[in-house]
């Protein structure tokens, strides 16, 4: 069986495609072999120089697009790698668990990212460690919604958990 290259590849499937909307469809009963508008779950892709077109739905590749998964997949772990160390938990996020990390006090899931820190924060945290009182600076988040109990997040900056607790090992 010869390779085509993908430009030969491109040209054949769009003569494909025009035979057949030139004859008359089939029942819906039957079974179609033309390619549907839908993508694919995964794209297996034929690679010819630089570009790569996928051959169950004819998509070309975007590189860039294809690299931002694996950069956040990447990081996520990354993260879960350098939390283990630092709090003692076990990370456990490639079980399947809801939780991405557990130690004997808690059971964490992590959100990471590349972003900074929310200036907000920082500016009422900077604010709170100022007064050097020996308390442990918090940033108690209040949702109030009418109808609906108000839900509370207490968030402390990891350095003052380390020294109010240590590792939670």
């Amino acid at each position: 069986m010869t390779k085509l290259s993908l430009s030969d590849n491109l040209i054949l499937m769009a003569e494909l495609d025009a035979a057949l909307a030139a004859t008359t469809p089939e029942p819906a009963t039957s079974v179609s072999l033309v390619r549907s508008d839908r993508k694919c779950r995964r794209h297996e892709w034929l690679r010819e120089d630089l570009s790569a077109v996928c051959l169950r739905c004819g998509v070309l590749q975007d590189l860039v697009r294809s690299r931002r998964g694996k950069s956040a997949h990447r990081l996520g772990g990354d993260q879960e790698r350098r939390a283990e160390k630092r709090y003692g938990w076990r990370k456990i996020g490639e079980y399947g668990d809801v939780d991405d990390l557990r130690g004997r006090l808690m059971k964490v899931q992590q959100k990471s990212t590349r972003a900074a820190a929310p200036l907000r924060w920082k500016r009422i945290f900077a604010a709170l460690a100022g007064t050097n009182d020996g308390r442990v600076p918090a940033l108690l988040l209040s949702y109030v919604r009418q109808g609906v109990p108000v839900e509370d997040f207490i968030v402390v900056r990891g350095e003052d958990w380390l020294a109010l607790h240590g590792k939670d090992e």
